[in-house]
């Protein structure tokens, strides 16, 4: 039987020794040791449980268990124990044992953390095929049988030499290196098809673990446990994730994996250079601002103002009304920067009402000439009051509470005091005669002002002419008729 436990250990070595290069893609594991078996412990609920001293124990390399790895924390086990055994419970020696079966085991502490550990406990449940040769034994009410204790079995049992059993245990893991470490645990064996725990019985074992062929999946040669895309074919530098556009940032950090960019943009480009990434950039191929989501601001109505600056984007206008065009508030056809009467409807130059332009043109054309030193009109000026006296009283009946200065000047030869007291007699005159074509009177004031506001240079006849002169000007308009 010593010879059937090397065979079977050195079996398990080269299946284990061929196993990565079978499968060098999954993660596989086995484990080899020694196994005891306690048929005295099942009477009670683990009575006697860790009196070694009733085991029954097969030396090294009598038990074989190969693992693979499922998903999460779920893994299959494929185990084969063999050796001579007693059974002191039934008072039987040298009997050959034989129990090989499927399990399926759960890595509780793997399924909390995720991640795989030194310490690696299990549960297990599993079903076996038992060979153990009881065919001497036949157990009835009427026919007890007395075990190592003295107590009796009086349930049903005709002895057979091969039993289906179901396992259920637990197992602890010790890791000492990522592949080696060591392995106990610890099953419950019950056959379902007789009657009582008549050959139940715990096995445990004890013995080195192995792992090969850590998993992956995207055959890039990295390991799964070691890939962050291990379903996805990767390079080393990037820790096994892959880099599509070449651009030096991995797929799974790269917001634009397939067209090359730069790291401030999380690999996306920035074609047109405006700071804005192509991946969140209306118009990728324009520069534009970011408040207009990278697209440039456009000229709707085309008078040179972007939309973003114009207040009437839809209408042309001028830069100096905000790209609106200018209103024409009173409808005169004027528009308001250039109708002096903005409010009012009026017409050319200035686009005022005509008694406006008359009030702004109301000392246009007034040339009195007086004899030499004197205040007295020259007839050849007669023509000239009654005109203007005539747009005097026009402007009147519109503006009923107008009153206007009329103003002398004269040029610089002379005293001062005296050329001021002529200009005062002159206006007086003036006034004396545009009252007399029915000016009323209170309507016109003079003013003289001698030689202080020249209008044009003392230095020749010419000159001197000019700066001896009338004019009216406005001193109270009043309020429109």
């Amino acid at each position: 039987m010593k010879k059937l436990n090397l065979v079977l250990g050195l079996v398990a070595l080269l299946f284990a020794g061929s196993l990565k290069a079978q499968d060098a893609q999954n993660p596989w594991g086995i484990s080899i040791g020694a196994h005891a078996v306690d048929h005295t412990s099942v009477s009670g609920l683990f009575d006697g449980f860790f009196d070694y001293d009733d085991y029954s124990v097969v030396p090294p390399l009598s038990k074989l268990s190969v693992v693979r790895h499922l998903f999460g924390p779920f893994s299959a086990d494929l185990t084969a124990s063999i050796g001579q055994i007693d059974n002191k419970r039934l008072k039987l020696d040298d009997l050959f044992f034989l129990n090989a079966g499927l399990g399926l085991r759960f890595q509780f502490l793997n399924a909390f953390t995720k991640k795989s550990s030194w310490f690696d406990p299990y549960l297990r449940v599993g079903a076996s095929y038992n060979k153990t040769d009881y065919r001497k034994i036949n157990i009835s009410k009427s026919s007890p049988y007395k075990t190592f204790d003295g107590s009796l079995i009086n349930k049903e049992f005709k002895g057979a030499e091969d039993h289906f059993m179901t396992q259920l245990g637990a197992g602890i893991n010790f890791w000492f290196t990522d592949n080696i470490g060591l392995n106990i645990a610890s099953d419950y064996n019950l056959a379902p098809t007789v009657e009582g725990n008549t050959i139940n019985f715990f096995q445990h074992t004890a013995g080195l673990a192995f792992k090969f062929g850590l998993q992956d999946r995207d055959k890039d040669g990295i390991p799964d446990d070691k890939d962050e895309c291990p379903d996805t074919f990767g390079l080393k530098e990037f820790n096994g994730c892959p880099d599509t556009d070449g651009d030096g940032i991995r797929d799974i950090d790269d917001a634009c994996p397939e067209v090359a960019g730069l790291p401030e943009y999380n690999g996306c480009p920035d074609t047109d250079g405006d700071g804005i990434a192509d991946n969140v950039d209306k118009c990728p191929n324009q520069a534009g601002p970011k408040e207009n989501n990278g697209c440039p601001w456009p000229d709707t109505d085309g008078d040179g103002l972007n939309d973003n600056v114009d207040k009437c984007p839809n209408q042309a206008g001028p830069k100096e009304n905000n790209g609106c065009p200018w209103p024409d508030t009173d409808g005169d056809g004027f528009t308001d920067n250039v109708d002096k009467c903005p409010n009012e409807p009026g017409i050319a130059p200035s686009g005022c009402p005509e008694a406006a332009v008359m009030v702004q043109n109301i000392n246009v054309g007034f040339a009195v000439e007086f004899d030499f030193d004197k205040a007295s009109i020259r007839p050849v000026s007669k023509a000239k009051i009654e005109e203007k006296a005539a747009q005097i009283r026009k402007v009147l009946e519109v503006y009923p509470d107008m009153t206007l200065y009329i103003d002398g000047h004269t040029d610089s030869k002379g005293a001062a005091s005296y050329n001021k007291n002529l200009s005062q007699k002159r206006a007086a005159s003036v006034v004396q005669a545009l009252e007399g074509e029915g000016i009323s009177a209170g309507v016109l004031t003079p003013r003289g002002f001698g030689e202080s506001q020249p209008k044009c240079s003392n230095d020749t006849e010419e000159g001197r002419q000019c700066n001896r002169r009338v004019e009216v000007t406005i001193n109270k308009l009043g309020e429109q008729k």
